[in-house]
């Protein structure tokens, strides 16, 4: 390192300035870029007054660049919460929503998310929240929508009349 880098021994100034012409990380590019400044000579501090990352966050960068290969720079992948359901029961769930309730006797015209969710419980022991059984009804492919009434007996022609004249009215 030419500057003040013993944070980045070891590290290639060159192969940071390369990797920093091809990166597409927007946090790659921003711990790139306060590397290669205090590789120049600046401190956290300045880089801070120069970037408004906080003197701290560049430091934390620093050791990442310095742990790291220059390419796998940016967000570390978070595995999150392990899932209740097993991937088998998963397999399971989502095979069962494609089809009818009946398959499964279950009297319903369509899984609805509370019957989802009653389902669920029943047959894997897990309970989820209504919004995550949404979530996770969207995952299986299913999109949960209402039935939006039409009264059958209304005249074809003068809905459209309405909706005309609705629209020209501007209250839309």
């Amino acid at each position: 390192m030419t500057g003040s880098g013993e944070k980045l021994v070891g590290v290639d100034p060159e192969q940071l300035r390369q990797q920093l012409r091809t990166e597409t990380d927007a946090k790659a590019t921003k711990q790139l870029t306060v590397a290669l400044l205090y590789d120049a000579g600046f401190s956290p501090y300045i880089i801070e007054n120069f970037l408004g990352f906080p003197a701290q966050t560049a430091y934390g960068w620093l050791d990442t660049v310095a742990e790291r290969d220059v390419t796998a720079l940016g967000d570390a992948p978070r595995p999150g919460r392990p899932s209740y359901l097993s991937p088998e029961q998963w397999d399971q769930l989502t095979a069962t929503l494609q089809a009818p309730p009946s398959e499964v006797d279950v009297d319903a015209p369509a899984w609805k998310p509370p019957l989802v969710q009653e389902y669920i419980v029943e047959n894997f022991g897990v309970e989820y929240s209504l919004a995550h059984v949404y979530r996770m009804m969207h995952k299986a492919g299913l999109s949960v929508q209402t039935a939006r009434p039409i009264a059958y007996q209304a005249d074809p022609e003068e809905q459209r009349h309405w909706r005309e004249e609705f629209k020209k009215s501007g209250r839309r």
